[in-house]
């Protein structure tokens, strides 16, 4: 009979601190959720410098391209559909690992490149022991293709060492 009052006795116990727990953590569910709300609502730090100090009343002014304050906002809402990175292709030109030479070599291969397609991006990466060279951001295998058979007709020279990898690209 004693256990059974004890257990009741604990019972509702445990009750009342599993609501005071839910009630806590809803709390701070909603602050989470509103201070989140206010962060979207601020559209940029670069707004809070125009207000005038305290002290000095001084401001500040910083003049922003509008591409930098779309980003911003983009990104704090997420609603940043132009952007972003996944799973694409990358057409590799270059990979050595002649530990004297290869530096130079993926450097100076990316800057001929960029001078025969300025708008495409050229990335120059080391995992050791390779320096490589790939280029583009394409989301298809057709698309790197594509642009691999242009690539070669204007740079024959790099043939041999030019194909398609599957890599993280940026969109």
């Amino acid at each position: 009979m004693i256990y059974r009052s004890l257990f009741y006795t604990f019972a509702a116990n445990l009750k009342k601190i599993m609501k005071q727990i839910c009630l806590f953590f809803t709390c701070v569910c909603v602050a989470f959720a509103f201070a989140q709300d206010v962060e979207i609502q601020q559209s940029s730090i670069f707004r809070s410098f125009a207000n005038p100090d305290s002290l000095s009343g001084a401001t500040l002014k910083i003049f922003q391209d509008t591409h930098i304050d779309k980003a911003l906002m983009d990104r704090k809402s997420n609603k940043n559909t132009q952007g972003g990175s996944g799973v694409g292709y990358r057409i590799q030109v270059f990979s050595s690992n002649v530990q004297r030479t290869a530096k130079a070599d993926a450097f100076k291969i990316e800057k001929e490149i960029r001078d025969f397609f300025p708008e495409t991006p050229v990335y120059v990466s080391y995992t050791s022991p390779f320096w490589k060279v790939r280029i583009g951001d394409f989301k298809t295998m057709a698309e790197a293709q594509n642009f691999r058979s242009e690539f070669v007709k204007l740079m024959p020279d790099l043939k041999n060492e030019t194909y398609t990898v599957k890599d993280k690209v940026n969109y």
